[in-house]
């Protein structure tokens, strides 16, 4: 009988009551923003850098520059993958290998900083299977992390941590103890124990933790109940997949608002139609690297 007056609340706030929006949704510069990636050719090659995709973006994830089109576009909040280096400098730059999108070669946990000053990032990036290389020799270089926490001082962030050892999570841990950010970490499993257990305050998802929300969700959402393990985080839902979220998007968003919890359409370098705007004016925030779609959303909002 309890179990069943739970259910019947839940529905009657669920469908007769459902709490209010708190805000809009945002936009996260995915890897910083840079150029559309065919995900099918990707999934062969391994190589981001050669299965790009023409789409008018001139700029090189996860660099300097790229986050300053994003910034300029208007995006909320930057989201950038980190590596420590040899020598304990944090650095942004996505593949584990220096190999595929540079004129450098081997894994970057085994680097300098200083062997990385030369390098040029852009060497390897290819819309066309090689025939033409766009962004080589035009300075896009990897960067430390705390250039961008310098540029962008009031900006949230997601740091997206490649390694996965307790020495890197401790470097992390005491760069960010040094600033006034608000900073998520997506972390491995590891990870999440790991900082949970040094600063019970810091904001931490991994591929796991948002599995378990979206599918918890699945089970109890449509009760009007939101599960634990979807209350204080971020879940990230495929575009493809939101027709199986009860509520969305307002009702769905605004559920989880009311916990703590953010909720956003995971589109990373994939093509994304402007149309989506409507779902940010409805609290789902979007993760994309299009500047194109960030500008546009973003000059909407002036009107």
């Amino acid at each position: 009988m309890l179990l069943l007056a739970v259910i019947l609340l839940g529905v009657l706030n669920a469908y007769i009551l459902p709490p209010a929006l708190q805000q809009e949704g945002e936009i996260v510069a995915y890897r910083g923003g840079g150029s559309e990636v065919n995900y099918n050719q990707l999934s062969e090659t391994g190589c981001t850098a050669t299965s790009l995709k023409e789409s008018g973006v001139n700029t090189v994830e996860n660099t300097l520059e790229a986050v300053a089109l994003s910034v300029d576009a208007g995006a909320d909040v930057i989201h950038l993958n980190v590596h420590r280096t040899a020598d304990d400098e944090l650095v942004v730059f996505h593949d584990w290998a220096l190999d595929c999108a540079t004129d450098g070669v081997g894994e970057l946990h085994k680097v300098s900083f200083s062997q990385l000053k030369n390098i040029d990032v852009g060497y390897g990036y290819t819309f066309d299977d090689g025939t033409t290389f766009p962004f080589r020799g035009k300075g896009f270089q990897i960067s430390k992390l705390e250039q961008f926490y310098q540029l962008y001082p009031d900006y949230d962030f997601w740091l997206n941590l490649k390694n996965k050892d307790t020495h890197s999570f401790d470097v992390l841990y005491s760069f960010l103890a040094k600033l006034n950010s608000n900073t998520v970490i997506v972390t491995s499993p590891q990870g999440m124990d790991w900082f949970k257990n040094k600063d019970s305050s810091i904001a931490l998802i991994s591929v796991e933790s948002v599995k378990k929300c979206g599918i918890d969700y699945l089970l109890m959402g449509w009760a009007g109940i939101v599960p634990d393990s979807c209350k204080n985080t971020i879940l990230l839902i495929p575009p493809s997949k939101t027709k199986y979220f009860w509520g969305y998007p307002q009702r769905f968003a605004a559920n989880l608002q009311k916990h703590g919890s953010k909720v956003y359409l995971w589109y990373k370098h994939g093509a994304i139609d402007v149309d989506q705007a409507e779902a940010i004016a409805s609290g789902i925030g979007v993760v994309t690297g299009n500047t194109h779609f960030i500008r546009t959303v973003h000059a909407s909002k002036k009107l």
